[in-house]
């Protein structure tokens, strides 16, 4: 063993250098000595920190728990600058230097934005940058720069580098145009050139496409600006709040209607998106507080109260085109061709047909019955007579003479109006009034109008019905009502209401009944009176053709687009 001392006890509590004596026994006393340099620090080799965090506490770049009179080289500045930072500390009266490295290892961080420029403008890469984020000091150039010719929006790069190295390249629009950017409220007309340049900037300025600003959202509109395009940045909001009315409502248990059709006026700018604070209970008898809210595509709110009253549903539906009928022995009878109910409630209703008592082999009248019942468990019924008599002109020839005409006097271009019209037009042009016709059939009727052109308002009710059927044009039959005279005509609706239809044009006054209201067909008086109950209204906007085919072509182009 080893006794080991100092010769001279160094001052341990005092920071400074010492050459100090060691002395070395064993147990023997045999003695030698060292010497060696003691270094008594106050402060340890220095801290490392990341650039941008906090300034660390000065107590941790000490030694010991010593009492700092002073400190020089440690402040926020610093934190944001890599590399080696001397820092001075005073303890005793006596000063001590240690070392605070700052480190950068984290890239930078930016969003960027669209920039929109007159042609020409000279842009920096700091004009494309939002949010820039780096502990230290960042430096931005253009990766790739902007093509001042270039007329449409193009993408610039951007190579940020901050003081550690660290690097991020970011991607930024630009569009250089003389079209400035606009923020619009949202609108239901068209956008204006005038409202996206400058004034006294051009001579002659359009849109290359109409341009509605009724949806939020930033849009690139194209421009024609006296004869070059450009292209304007429009920004539409929507700070107005929807316009919502509603009024205390009487309606049908276990009939649920849409959010929508609870409303009585509703108004906005934008799409508006409907919804109830609380389910309504269908089911339960009596009255509900209701609350609608209105939320349009700005996010702006109404809110509507009202009362729904639910009460049971007892109205049976409505059978409508029921009437006597001829058909033709051992063929197919299209028993619900003009036959359809409809119910105040449910809508549209499923008829059946009761024909158990129809015998289509032997000729003979036979009752046959339609019965409709709506959801609510109300029941309609209504019975008429089909008189079943042999055949003298087959289904097939009158079709095939019916389809050769529609064929050579339209075109798969023309709107359904259009063909409706063809239609209409060859009949009162070809079928001469005569004053005679064999009413029991009308199938050979139509085919002796075809054929003859001649015979009388059965004749042209025939024919004009033999032509419909080789369209898609809804029609139903109408016998007249009263009188000393039988009387034929159609109704027809071609998607804007039923209206009458009658190419007969006997007498002197020749009327040319094309889609007539009920107000038009009451002169003469009684000529076409029929029996309304079992036919569905008729319109009662008087029908412009010119107007109607206009619209049918807009929807088509439409629904080509």
């Amino acid at each position: 063993r080893v006794r080991v001392s100092f010769k001279e006890q160094p001052l341990f509590g005092t920071a400074g250098d010492y050459g100090v004596v060691i002395y070395l026994e064993d147990r023997s006393g045999n003695r030698s000595s060292v010497e060696s340099l003691l270094h008594i620090c106050v402060t340890g080799e220095g801290l490392v920190r990341e650039a941008g965090s906090e300034v660390p506490d000065i107590r941790l770049f000490l030694i010991d728990d010593y009492t700092v009179e002073q400190v020089e080289g440690l402040d926020a500045d610093v934190m944001h600058l890599p590399g080696e930072h001397p820092v001075t500390v005073t303890v005793d009266g006596a000063e001590y230097t240690t070392t605070l490295t700052v480190i950068d290892t984290v890239p930078p961080s930016a969003e960027t934005e669209t920039v929109i420029a007159p042609p020409g403008t000279d842009l920096s890469p700091e004009e494309f940058l939002r949010n820039l984020s780096d502990a230290t000091a960042v430096t931005a150039e253009f990766a790739k720069a902007p093509d001042p010719d270039v007329r449409e929006f193009q993408q610039v790069s951007i190579l940020l580098t901050d003081l550690g190295g660290n690097t991020l390249e970011v991607e930024a629009g630009l569009l250089f145009s003389l079209a400035q950017p606009v923020t619009v409220e949202a609108r239901r007309t068209a956008l204006t050139p005038e409202e996206c340049l400058p004034e006294g900037s051009y001579t002659s300025a359009a849109f290359m496409r109409t341009f509605v600003p009724e949806h939020v959202g930033r849009y690139a509109v194209a421009l024609d600006v006296d004869g070059d395009s450009e292209i304007a940045v429009v920004d539409v909001v929507d700070t107005a709040a929807p316009v919502i009315r509603t009024e205390n409502r009487m309606w049908y248990l276990d009939h649920p209607l849409e959010t929508e059709e609870l409303v009585r006026e509703l108004t906005d700018a934008t799409d508006v998106v409907l919804t109830l604070d609380h389910e309504i209970d269908w089911t339960q008898a009596g009255t509900q507080e209701v609350t609608l809210k209105a939320v349009d595509e700005g996010g702006n709110e109404s809110v509507a109260d009202f009362q729904l009253t639910l009460i049971r549903d007892s109205e049976p539906p409505k059978i409508y085109g029921v009437r006597n009928q001829i058909c033709y022995i051992g063929e197919a009878t299209a028993y619900l061709q003009e036959v359809f109910a409809e119910d105040g409630v449910d809508g549209p209703v499923e008829v059946n047909v009761d024909t158990s008592k129809v015998d289509r082999t032997r000729a003979g009248n036979y009752t046959v019955t339609y019965v409709a019942t709506d959801r609510s468990g109300n029941v309609a019924s209504v019975s008429c007579v089909f008189r079943f008599i042999r055949a003298t002109v087959t289904e097939e020839d009158l079709r095939a003479k019916a389809a050769s005409i529609v064929a050579s006097i339209t075109n798969p271009e023309m709107t359904r109006t259009e063909v409706l019209v063809a239609v209409y037009d060859y009949v009162y042009d070809h079928v001469r009034y005569t004053g005679t016709s064999d009413k029991s059939d009308w199938r050979k009727e139509a085919m002796r109008g075809f054929n003859k052109g001649t015979g009388d308002c059965f004749t042209f009710y025939a024919t004009l019905r033999a032509l419909l059927d080789e369209t898609d044009i809804p029609y139903m039959s109408v016998t007249r009502k009263g009188g000393y005279t039988r009387h034929f005509w159609l109704i027809v609706n071609v998607g804007t209401g039923w209206y009458h239809l009658d190419a007969n044009h006997n007498g002197t006054a020749h009327w040319k009944c094309f889609m007539w209201t009920n107000s038009q067909v009451s002169s003469p008086p009684g000529f076409w009176n029929y029996e309304q109950s079992i036919y569905p209204e008729i319109a009662t906007e008087p029908f412009v053709k010119e107007k109607v085919i206009a619209s049918e072509k807009r929807q088509k182009q439409g629904q080509g687009t």
